[in-house]
């Protein structure tokens, strides 16, 4: 493993202004991990255009290394490792020319320390001076097994060879990363102290070079969990994150996250091969046969708009599948139903699927809202003191889903009525206790969970056990942002009906905006920004600043001088490039040339 391709010829330059101190790069990183909805995501790459579509895309880092140049020409990672020249001079030619001058984000140089004619001082003190604000061991001993491993290791050329390069890193305070693959590996870096360990679960799956690989997603998970738990033993302060294997794409990449615990994940062939291999594929195939392209989308989406609408509810989320399978279930019988949730979850949609899937014969839907004269509405009035015979919902619509919404508005005698009504079947008109059969069914709606209803005595208990067998919540916007894509391309589908246009898409400033923003209003709001949006923007795509003002509630700084920093700090990932700035932010060029001028950022005239 004697590493990769040509030499610069350029002596060192000096370290340049755009580097980041170790301790900066550290805390940049932790402070992410404490936004909300945030996680780590570093790009192993190898060109410029790669480093800049990452960095626009929301990368916190990026690790210039061979592997991701050989992709880029052709091959597949594992290339890394043959003796082809010399890794260390062939990533200084692409990463400093290419990828330093064109991003601001953290960059680590992919460094091999098995040359044993290359001092390893000398080798991190040229990596310094070219601006690198950190190094990673790439390519790395970890990925080798058997006697060669063996006979690496006792040469004095291995991993331990590779850990004393990261310490040297950090003596000069550059940030350091970690490949390891085994428990052992792992806790060597964790006692050396390095800033990121990266768990390699072994070369990417997937496209027409990815490597094949024996474990599960699920194997990966439990593994990955194991390896940081021994970890965070040793250093609790180390961020962990991972890398390979079997993740291909962002859903997999958080399903193994989350139940790893992992601070985050590095994409190497996910970012920058299967992308661009499926790209191309697409797109050429486009250009060759557009029309049967476009049928096959067509039939697709159709296929496609009843699996996300099931039940009237657009989601695949957890919580979501869960509710599905609940509706599911409680169409088949004629129990009452009471649906909580915040204003905007979609309460009377569920309603509507409810009604719909139960599929009852003569049966319509009626609504009503509770109000001052509920009572009569519902259970009729005799004709008495001069007032007319009032014919009630339950008399009129006997066979109908009878939906009454806010049912923690009602007075205590109409609860006592309707508990006597689900108990018997019967109910009792005003005035004359005349009673009536009612073979309907019953679905409530409440803005408040059942256990603060009953606390609050807000709702009698009487009333409550018999709503609690089918009671079924839905959860806010906030907790299930994972739906937040799908419910957008709902809602999208819709407005492109209405624009006569079948290319209105978001873009992605703008769904970085949408998830970091609370959604207090839940996904009627969500709806009602997008249809701002559409209306906004002038083209095929909608961008941050074509949303309208999300409330403020986006996690931006209260105090001026954090304010400064936050505006500061994007104006410097993008180059300060006005447009891309405000897109990152999530607010408009008039607001973000106010703000700049305001905090003195405009610069010399």
């Amino acid at each position: 493993m004697v590493d990769v391709i040509l030499h610069s010829g350029r002596p060192p330059s000096t370290r340049c202004a755009a580097v980041h101190a170790r301790s900066e790069i550290v805390a940049t990183l932790k402070a992410t991990l404490g936004k909300p909805n945030s996680t780590l995501v570093g790009a192993a790459i190898g060109t410029g255009l790669a480093a800049q579509a990452a960095s626009r895309g929301g990368a916190d880092f990026i690790l210039a290394l061979n592997a991701g140049r050989l992709r880029s020409m052709g091959a597949p990672s594992i290339f890394s490792l043959l003796a082809l020249s010399h890794s260390n001079d062939f990533v200084m030619e692409f990463a400093k020319s290419e990828i330093l001058p064109f991003t601001k984000i953290p960059v680590f140089f992919g460094a091999s320390a098995c040359d044993p004619r290359r001092s390893i001082e000398a080798e991190v003190e040229r990596i310094e001076h070219a601006g690198f604000g950190g190094i990673v061991n790439f390519p790395s001993s970890i990925f080798l097994d058997g006697c060669f491993r063996a006979d690496i290791e006792a040469a004095g050329l291995g991993f331990r060879r590779e850990l004393e390069m990261l310490r040297a890193a950090q003596r000069r305070d550059m940030s350091t990363l970690a490949y390891v693959r085994t428990v052992a590996e792992a806790q060597q870096a964790a006692q050396a102290g390095v800033d990121i360990i990266n768990l390699n679960l072994g070369w990417n799956v997937g496209g027409a070079l990815g490597s094949r690989t024996r474990l599960s997603l699920t194997q990966a998970a439990e593994y990955a969990k194991i390896v940081f738990r021994q970890i965070r033993a040793i250093s609790p302060n180390v961020l962990c994150v991972l890398e390979g294997g079997p993740i291909v794409n962002p859903e997999q990449m958080y399903d193994v996250s989350a139940n790893s615990k992992a601070d985050g994940y590095i994409g190497g062939s996910t970012i920058d091969r299967l992308p661009v291999e499926s790209s191309m594929e697409q797109v050429t195939s486009a250009f060759k046969s557009v029309a049967t392209l476009q049928r096959r989308m067509d039939k697709l989406e159709r296929q496609l708009e009843p699996v996300q609408r099931e039940y009237s509810i657009v989601g695949r989320s957890p919580s979501i599948q869960l509710i599905k399978h609940r509706i599911e279930k409680l169409a088949a019988s004629a129990l009452p139903v009471l649906i909580t949730g915040e204003s905007g979850t979609g309460k009377k949609l569920l309603v509507r699927g409810l009604h719909e899937v139960a599929r009852r014969s003569d049966s319509a839907l009626v609504r009503q809202s509770c109000a001052d004269q509920m009572k009569v509405s519902l259970f009729g009035c005799a004709p008495c003191d001069g007032r007319k015979k009032v014919v009630g919902l339950l008399q009129y619509y006997p066979k109908a889903t009878l939906l009454i919404e806010n049912v923690d508005r009602l007075c205590v005698e109409t609860q006592e009525r309707l508990v006597e009504l689900i108990e018997t079947g019967v109910y009792r008109r005003l005035g004359d206790n005349e009673k009536g059969r009612f073979e309907g069914r019953l679905i409530l709606t409440a803005t408040r969970p059942l256990s603060t209803l009953t606390a609050s005595g807000l709702l009698k208990p009487s009333l409550a056990s018999l709503l609690s067998p089918a009671h079924v919540f839905l959860p806010n916007l906030r907790d299930r942002l994972e739906d937040l894509p799908l419910l957008a391309e709902h809602f999208l589908q819709g407005l492109r009906k209405d624009r006569r246009s079948r290319k209105l898409l978001v873009d992605h400033s703008a769904y970085r905006t949408l998830m970091r923003y609370e959604w207090p209003g839940n996904i009627r709001e969500l709806r009602s920004v997008l249809e701002t949006g559409a209306m906004n923007c002038e083209r095929d795509w909608i961008q941050a600043e074509h949303l309208p003002p999300l409330g403020g509630s986006i996690a931006q700084p209260s105090h001026p001088e954090d304010e400064r920093k936050w505006i500061l700090d994007a104006l410097e990932r993008h180059r300060f490039r006005r447009g891309e700035s405000a897109r990152y932010l999530g607010i408009s060029r008039k607001t973000l040339y106010t703000k700049m001028k305001a905090y003195s950022l405009l610069g010399p005239k």
